[in-house]
């Protein structure tokens, strides 16, 4: 995943046929890597609900749906960000905590000594043993302001990208619904998507909305957002409480 889709974005400006082939194999292996680690926590397929909730609530799931539709759909240089940015990661941890000990088994041991109270500072650790704390500490500093940035990537970028797409017949008009059904799910379960809503909104409001909104924004440009805007904070509160969805569902049957 990560060599394919950093490949495709170097190669993209170039041409969409040449990275084109790049794209496809760099969502087969996101695709892949979601069915391997699916597999290792649930195990084989069971028929019964419970093991289907387990999985409608795993955003390893939910990433991996998502990756089947965008393979299936034709392609959107925008959508592969986050699943290069998560494979990053992944990779990093990967070399960090499996590949390099196997490889060199002392390292473990000499970064346990380096990190010890009292331990002798001045051995010089060895190459492979600096890497690996280079890779951890870059990790430790930049994978949470990564997660927020991918946050409001995925609903800022993607979901704009989207929806123009969608009115200029650019992209299916499946394709944002589908999509905002993934933000949906994301919402209910990610504390960081919830996070990324309202920097988005806190955004918005102070460009379209007074009394930060500029005197050149039309009117109706600033009605429509607040009404958009109010609809999408409303279905955020159904989403986070069931209670008051059913009250509210309850009050439109007896109107």
């Amino acid at each position: 995943m990560l060599v394919f889709g950093a490949t495709y974005y170097v190669k993209r400006p170039f041409g969409w046929q040449s990275a084109q082939w790049y794209y496809s194999k760099a969502y087969m292996g996101a695709i892949m890597s979601y069915v391997i680690v699916i597999y290792k926590t649930y195990g084989p397929p069971q028929i019964n609900l419970e093991f289907l909730h387990r999985l409608m609530v795993d955003e390893n799931v939910e990433y991996l749906m998502l990756a089947f539709y965008w393979l299936t759909q034709p392609s959107m240089v925008v959508t592969l960000v986050p699943f290069v940015v998560f494979s990053l990661f992944h990779v990093l941890t990967y070399l960090r905590s499996t590949l390099i000990p196997a490889l060199f088994p002392d390292v473990t041991a000499e970064l346990q000594r380096s990190r010890t109270p009292g331990g002798d500072q001045s051995v010089r650790l060895s190459a492979a043993a600096r890497a690996s704390k280079i890779m951890n500490d870059w990790s430790s500093k930049y994978y949470t302001p990564a997660l927020r940035e991918v946050g409001v990537w995925e609903v800022a970028v993607i979901g704009a990208w989207l929806v123009l797409g969608a009115v200029t017949f650019q992209t299916p008009l499946l394709a944002p619904l589908f999509y905002f059904q993934f933000l949906r799910m994301r919402y209910a379960l990610s504390a960081p998507t919830r996070a990324a809503f309202r920097r988005v909104r806190s955004t918005l409001d102070s460009v379209l909305t007074p009394p930060g909104a500029s005197t050149k924004v039309p009117a109706v440009v600033t009605d429509s957002y607040i009404k958009v805007r109010d609809y999408l904070v409303a279905m955020g509160t159904n989403i986070l409480n069931p209670v008051a969805q059913q009250q509210q569902q309850q009050q439109q049957r007896q109107r």
